[in-house]
């Protein structure tokens, strides 16, 4: 019985501090943002979307069709935000809405406030051939 009580208090832990810890330190497997490649859905410049794989270890995967890619280290804040670090910059965005296949980020920039579309990316893709 006693186990039994530690265990539950361990777990009542673990989930208290989940929305704050990085991905990999919670345990987060089941987060319908992780694990997943997802491509940004029609961006204003017209040429292919930047691609984001929040891995569960905490790692964040950008890159496109035109810059080299990079690692960087993501974060849950809660049920609905996540934030994760640019070149030293803390970049917050709101989850407005996720389903298998889309997901929609308002990131925070500045004073203003960016909605970001994605899709989960189909595979195979490979990047057009890029004008330089």
């Amino acid at each position: 019985m006693e186990i039994q009580i530690k265990f539950m208090a361990a777990l009542g832990l673990a989930f208290s501090t989940a929305a704050i810890t990085p991905a990999h330190a919670a345990g987060i497997s089941a987060d319908a943002l992780a694990g997943k490649a997802w491509v940004e859905a029609k961006p204003q410049s017209g040429l292919p979307g930047v691609m984001m794989v929040f891995l569960s270890d905490g790692t964040l995967l950008m890159d496109s069709c035109w810059e080299t890619y990079a690692l960087r280290e993501w974060r849950r804040n809660g049920p609905d935000s996540v934030s994760w670090d640019e070149d030293g910059a803390k970049i917050s965005a709101k989850i407005k809405s996720i389903t298998p296949t889309q997901l929609t980020l308002q990131v925070k920039a500045g004073r203003d406030t960016v909605e970001h579309r994605y899709l989960a990316a189909k595979v195979p893709y490979v990047c057009p051939d890029m004008k330089r």
